[in-house]
């Protein structure tokens, strides 16, 4: 959709108030957040002398002509680059479900429509790969996708309706869900989903879906962040 961008941001449960304080002072109509985990290995976090900390998600609708404001907020207000402040991607909105949505989401002032939004998703240098799998199947999903190179990823505890998507899968599949969010460069994506498919797919255990969406912005990672 024209100017209009979704934003997800990741930071530690401490920040969850000062994050959302932020977005509401930058005229974010829309933000809702929910609790999460990181994925880091105990050795990755004891080499690094941090520990284990929830973490919380926080997710809003940003329009187009507020986006550059925002994002360079989250650096200078809030540091977010700094070590364990957070991350922020930008997703394109394909399509909001009529005016009163979008009021309630963007607020009733009109959009500014850019051309230059009007993008093919191949064009997308980063893109966010999400995982839902079955409870208690995460590790499963990470160490899959750290087998060929991704980094590292985040935990939401979802509740699925199980029974219809078994109806469709024609597998068992139980309502309590996990998904699992993994930035990554295009051209890690076919590889690192191909993983998760062969070991939490469909057909394991996990019952897990896979799929991704392409990233228009990543902030508070310095490897993904510029990419030319």
């Amino acid at each position: 959709m024209f100017g209009l961008k979704y934003m997800l941001t990741i930071t530690k449960r401490e920040y969850e108030e000062d994050y959302i304080d932020f977005f509401h002072r930058h005229g974010v109509t829309a933000v809702f957040s929910e609790l999460c985990n990181g994925t880091a290995s105990e050795s990755t976090l004891s080499l690094l002398g941090l520990e284990k900390t929830e973490k919380v998600m926080i997710t809003s609708m940003v329009r187009e002509e507020d986006l550059g404001k925002i994002i360079k907020g989250l650096l200078v207000e809030m540091d977010i680059s700094s070590a364990g402040n957070g991350i922020s991607v930008v997703i394109p909105v394909d399509s909001i479900g009529g005016k009163s949505s979008l009021n309630s989401l963007a607020g009733e002032k009109p959009l500014q429509k850019k051309e230059s939004e009007n993008m093919n998703c191949v064009d997308s240098k980063i893109v966010l790969i999400i995982t839902i799998v079955d409870k208690g199947n995460t590790d499963t999903v990470m160490d899959s996708a750290r087998s060929v190179g991704a980094k590292g990823g985040t935990v939401v505890r979802a509740k699925g309706t199980g029974a219809e998507l078994a109806k469709f899968f024609g597998v068992s599949i139980s309502e309590e869900k996990e998904m699992v969010y993994i930035v990554a460069r295009r051209e890690n994506r076919d590889a690192i989903m191909k993983a998760i498919m062969e070991n939490a797919g469909v057909n394991t255990p996990a019952h897990g879906v896979v799929f991704s969406l392409p990233v228009d912005n990543v902030v508070g990672l310095k490897a993904f962040e510029n990419l030319d």
